[in-house]
């Protein structure tokens, strides 16, 4: 085969790959209007599609391999259990629309190292960091009701506002 006929094939290939990449990402995602319900795939890093509002209740429970994810401006509230037990998650960035984080709603991310909770956040439920031994401190807002047992015991907790 000559050097023409080698990158055609190949730029067949990856023009086929990337739709049913594409494709298949979609479908890990089951929905109920605009919430995610559960998400169904393997991937290490995810980002959740823009235009859902809400990450529901045991969304991600258990995907023990997640290290990263991105969850667009669009999502107000983070369910309860939503990545409970997600033991690889390392570092969440929560956008500025989110209100609310449901109870156990990040309990058991143990390599969770870094997370940014907006001032938006307005409750962190019961439990929703228990378990995330590696986090050391989180800053929020004055305004935020934080529910009891929320962080491990430890994690100093920086007020902002």
């Amino acid at each position: 085969m000559n050097r023409t006929t080698i990158l055609t094939v190949l730029l067949f290939c990856v023009t086929l790959y990337i739709p049913l990449s594409c494709a298949q990402q979609s479908t890990d995602f089951q929905m109920d209007g605009t919430v995610l319900v559960k998400y169904h795939g393997s991937a290490a890093k995810v980002t959740i599609p823009k235009g859902v509002t809400a990450i529901g209740d045991g969304a991600f429970l258990f995907c023990i391999r997640l290290t990263g994810i991105t969850i667009p401006s669009s999502v107000t509230a983070i369910g309860e259990g939503a990545f409970g037990g997600c033991t690889s998650l390392t570092s969440i960035t929560i956008p500025a629309g989110v209100t609310a984080i449901g109870d156990w709603a990040f309990d058991g991310c143990k390599s969770l190292t870094s997370i940014t909770i907006p001032s938006s956040v307005t409750v962190i439920g019961y439990g929703a960091f228990e378990g995330c031994d590696s986090l050391t401190s989180v800053t929020v807002s004055r305004k935020t009701t934080i529910g009891a047992g929320a962080f491990p015991d430890g994690v100093q907790i920086t007020y902002s506002d």
